[in-house]
């Protein structure tokens, strides 16, 4: 099998070569953007190893290039720790999966092994050209895809545990640094501004330390909350759940944000609405996103939360007056590292896994979670739940 190897620094190069040669792959190096693609016009390769980070044409335009020529072929992108955010947004864009630098060997061949399998397979099942519900030899193609995803999400969260630890780490000591540093500032002469100066940089650089590491934190807490509702080992805790409650809690956690952009408020909750089985932390955590994305695309006018009973469901909605959603992109949001920012015209903000979750939260409580949005006017997002016939006595 024949690996393209992609990074500006020589020494990675030489190390991913020879190790690819020892575990039986044909390597070839390439030492930035513009050769790979070139390479890979006149060779055909089984996967690509891709440095995120390199100079001219880095990482992310490269795989763009490289997936224009050949949408299937498996790339792995070799990250540093700072750049994970990055590489998410790669695997949205077609890659395969990310390693980090240093590159662990071990770590590296597991993963090419598992993205040429997959890919391989990937290819099987469109040459059988036959449904799944038609071929039996296409439902195991489909159930040996859905294994090597499920691999590949106890990979990713096994990764995530590990970096939880030290982010946690990062941030208390970070945070301890920065009260230090506070109480030394009175203690200095106003005659000797200079060093205050630095102080006041050292406690805005700690400040800007702790907001990204708890920004990573979430992102870390994000895909462990997904890998394990898709596992089905996520924790739910059930009982009988006033949603008037916990919608009302909502608001009033979201009413300051809102008032301090100058949006309009608007709640407006049915009387008596039947008690629903649910987990009250979960149903909170969708609100909170739903109402977080409002506020977040909301420059004027106004968002709504209101919540009804239809027949046998109850009907929880957060509508806003933002920029929209365009139609190609709305069946997209729910989607895995799929971004709301991404049918907008602004960088998002996030990697794609708060709707997501929202509608498997939604899955779980036996109802789902649907969009309606016009570019211009604004969204509603509607979460339905089902009233049991227990809970309405």
């Amino acid at each position: 099998m024949k690996i393209l190897v992609v990074d500006d620094d020589e020494m990675v190069r030489f190390v991913l070569t020879e190790k690819l040669a020892e575990s039986g792959f044909s390597a070839t190096a390439a030492c930035d953007g513009r050769s790979a693609v070139e390479l890979f016009h006149n060779t055909l390769f089984d996967a690509v190893l891709l440095d995120l980070k390199m100079p001219g044409m880095d990482g992310i335009e490269t795989l763009r290039e490289l997936r224009k020529h050949d949408p299937d072929i498996p790339v792995i992108m070799v990250t540093a720790f700072g750049d994970i955010a990055t590489a998410v947004e790669a695997i949205k864009l077609g890659a395969y999966d990310f390693v980090e630098k240093p590159p662990q060997v071990s770590r590296i061949m597991l993963t090419l092994k598992r993205a040429i399998e997959k890919a391989t397979l990937e290819r099987k099942v469109r040459d059988l050209g036959k449904s799944v519900e038609e071929s039996a030899a296409l439902k195991q193609a489909y159930q040996k895809l859905r294994e090597l995803d499920q691999a590949k999400n106890t990979f990713l969260s096994s990764v995530s545990h590990e970096l939880r630890t030290p982010l946690t780490s990062i941030v208390g000591y970070a945070d301890v640094s920065r009260k230090k540093i506070m109480k030394l500032i009175p203690e200095f002469s106003p005659d000797n501004p200079k060093n205050i100066k630095i102080l006041h940089q050292v406690e805005a650089n700690l400040e800007f330390l702790i907001s990204e590491s708890e920004r990573l934190t979430g992102l870390i807490e994000s895909i462990l909350d997904l890998t394990a509702m898709e596992a089905g080992t996520a924790e739910w805790k059930w009982e009988p759940l006033s949603l008037s409650q916990v919608i009302e809690n909502a608001a009033a956690d979201y009413s300051q944000k809102l008032k301090g952009k100058g949006l309009e408020f608007v709640v407006a909750i049915d009387d008596d609405l039947p008690l629903i089985k649910g987990d009250r932390l979960r149903i909170s955590q969708v609100l909170s996103h739903l109402l977080s994305n409002a506020v977040a695309f909301t420059d004027q006018g106004r968002v709504a939360l209101r919540a009804k009973k239809e027949k046998n469901k109850i009907l929880v909605s957060v509508s806003d007056t933002g920029r929209g959603i365009i139609a190609s992109s709305q069946g997209l949001v729910f989607e895995k590292f799929s971004q709301l920012g991404d049918a907008l015209t602004d960088k998002p903000k996030g990697v794609g896994l708060g709707l997501p979750i929202c509608r498997l939260i939604a899955g779980y409580h036996g109802g789902k979670i649907d969009v309606e949005s016009e570019p211009g006017k604004g969204s509603v997002f509607t979460l339905l739940l089902p009233v049991e016939e227990a809970m309405k006595a």
